[in-house]
C-alpha cells in the first residue's frame, strides 16, 4: 500500500535518526499566544515553522478585510508551499489558539532534502498533499451552502484531532468568519445538526455522533 505523508511531521519521520536529531537540535521553540501573528504576508521565508501544538489560521489580510483561507493543525509546516517557490509568504498566519512552534533552519532542511532521497520523495508527496488540502478548503468553503461548509469544518477538526469528541478552539463568530457565512447561519446549522442527531454540543465541546452523515453533508451540502 502506498505510504501517505499528510503532515510535515510524518514527512520528517523519514529522516535517519542522526538527521532527525540534527534537525531538532538545531531548531528553537517559540510560543505564540492566541491571536498573535506567527508570520506576516509578504515576509521572506528564512526558516520553516513546524506546529508542535495548537491551531493556526492562514488569512489574506488587506486594509479592510481579513479573509480566512484554511486552518493548520499540529504537525503541519506553515507556508511550506511558499518556501520553495516565491520564497515569500503569500498569506499571514495567526495563532488561533496558544501555539508552540519549532523553528527549523531552512538551509539545513534543504541540505537534508538533497542528501536523503527517501526524505526527498516523502517531501514531494507532502507538498502535493498541502496543495490538495488547500484546494479542498477553497472548494468546500466556496462551493457549499452554509450547512456543508460547517460540516466540513467539524470534519476537519475530527480528522486532525483523531477523535470525535473535542473542544473547538473557535467561538461561533470565529467559525462564521472561517467558513464565510454569518454567525446566525452557524447557530442555525449547529442546532439542526443537534436536532438530527449528528452532533452533541455544550459550549465549545463538540461530539460528533454520526460522522458518516456529517461527511455526506460536507461533500454534497
Amino acid at each position: 500500500m502506498e505510504i501517505v505523508y499528510p503532515t510535515g511531521s510524518t514527512c520528517i519521520n523519514e529522516l535517519r535518526v542522526d538527521e532527525k536529531a540534527e534537525l531538532f537540535d538545531s531548531g528553537r521553540y517559540l510560543d505564540f499566544k492566541q491571536g498573535e501573528l506567527v508570520v506576516k504576508k509578504g515576509a521572506p521565508v528564512h526558516d520553516l515553522y513546524l506546529i508542535q501544538d495548537g491551531t493556526v489560521e492562514l488569512t489574506l489580510d488587506d486594509e479592510r478585510t481579513k479573509k480566512s483561507l484554511m486552518l493548520l493543525f499540529s504537525g503541519e509546516i506553515i507556508g511550506i508551499n511558499c518556501a520553495y517557490s516565491t520564497r515569500n509568504y503569500r498569506f499571514s498566519a495567526r495563532a488561533l489558539t496558544d501555539c508552540k512552534v519549532l523553528i527549523i533552519d531552512y538551509q539545513l532542511f534543504s541540505r537534508l532534502l538533497t542528501s536523503n532521497p527517501r526524505f526527498s520523495m516523502a517531501f514531494i508527496q507532502y507538498i502535493s498533499m498541502v496543495n490538495e488540502n488547500f484546494l479542498n478548503w477553497h472548494m468546500k468553503l466556496t462551493e457549499r451552502n452554509s450547512a456543508g461548509a460547517l460540516a466540513f469544518l467539524l470534519c476537519e477538526f475530527e480528522k486532525s484531532y483523531g477523535q470525535r469528541s473535542f473542544e473547538l478552539p473557535l467561538t461561533r463568530s470565529d467559525m462564521a468568519r472561517v467558513i464565510g457565512f454569518s454567525k446566525e447561519s452557524v447557530l442555525k446549522n449547529l442546532a439542526d445538526f443537534r436536532k438530527e442527531g449528528l452532533v452533541e454540543s455544550e459550549g465549545r465541546k463538540i461530539t460528533i455522533v454520526d460522522l458518516a452523515r456529517l461527511q455526506d453533508i460536507s461533500t454534497y451540502g
